[in-house]
């Protein structure tokens, strides 16, 4: 890991492996997750614009203004109009050339499980595989069928959101708390197949190619125990072996203390490395449990 950076993005790669992209100086260097010891402090005090995609060559551009941008944002205003695009597209008035490429490949759509109760629905680019839904954080996932285009895609996704028990977004604190909560895989196969069931019924579409995913297998979460990690809200210190990590969720250990990250919040922040010893505060609601 490099002393000093911007971290600049969060994924899957193509092996289904978790790596993160440092920005240092005019370079972008991938680093891959598991196994990695972090001591990373982060300077909240100024947010920069993480860079554009190039879709064409299918590599990641730093911003050549390095802009600071909104805490709120990743991307400078520039950057967003190079990368072209947009995830909500259908709620758009018009969209990008870039995304009206993307929406003319073949597109998936799918249900995510996190936890009882909680499945979500989505689509995603067939070319991606399954990194869409693990960059979800999602345990299981059922993949219903592949279409030609997004907007056809898009269409069976509307249809299925609009059903009781079933979301369309899902927001970071709350898969935070998600993790905590027991994960048995029989139980959850058995809650998509029912939902499945469900959505076949009402929708009146089938979909027999319907295929399982089990996203926990890349995770690495077998041999710990969720339920004991403490969530790190508000901390600008990364620090521990990572054990596990579930969508942009990393799982380390640090003093024999389970520690659980958003590694989102540090995206455009400037890293520096910690070299000497490390004091953490720990969350308040969390000193009431020792």
């Amino acid at each position: 890991m490099p002393s000093d950076f911007l971290l600049a993005y969060v994924s899957f790669n193509n092996e289904n492996k978790p790596f993160i992209d440092c920005q240092v100086g005019d370079e972008i260097e991938r680093r891959e997750l598991f196994g990695q010891d972090l001591s990373l402090e982060f300077d909240f005090s100024t947010k920069y614009c993480t860079g554009w995609v190039d879709f064409e060559n299918h590599c990641s551009q730093i911003c050549p203004d390095s802009t600071t941008v909104d805490g709120k944002y990743e991307n400078c205003l520039k950057c967003r109009d190079r990368t072209g695009f947009n995830p909500a597209f259908y709620n758009a008035d018009s969209v990008s050339a870039q995304q009206e490429k993307i929406n003319q490949n073949p597109h998936f759509v799918y249900l995510a499980y996190f936890a009882p109760g909680v499945i979500k629905v989505g689509i995603s680019q067939e070319e991606r595989g399954i990194r869409r839904l693990l960059e979800q954080g999602a345990r299981l996932a059922l993949k219903l069928e592949t279409f030609s285009s997004a907007l056809i895609a898009r269409q069976y996704e509307a249809k299925i959101s609009a059903l009781d028990g079933i979301v369309e977004t899902m927001p970071i604190h709350k898969k935070l708390e998600l993790i905590k909560q027991p994960f048995e895989r029989a139980a959850g196969e058995k809650k998509l197949r029912q939902k499945l069931l469900e959505i076949e019924q009402k929708i009146g579409v089938l979909f027999p190619k319907s295929e399982l995913i089990a996203c926990e297998d890349y995770f690495h979460t077998n041999d710990i125990d969720l339920a004991l990690a403490i969530i790190m809200k508000d901390q600008n210190k990364l620090v521990g072996r990572v054990h596990s990590v579930i969508g942009s969720i990393v799982i380390t250990e640090h003093k024999d203390q389970l520690l659980a990250y958003n590694l989102k919040k540090f995206i455009g922040y400037q890293a520096h490395k910690i070299t000497g010893d490390i004091e953490l505060e720990l969350p308040s609601e969390q000193l009431t449990l020792f």
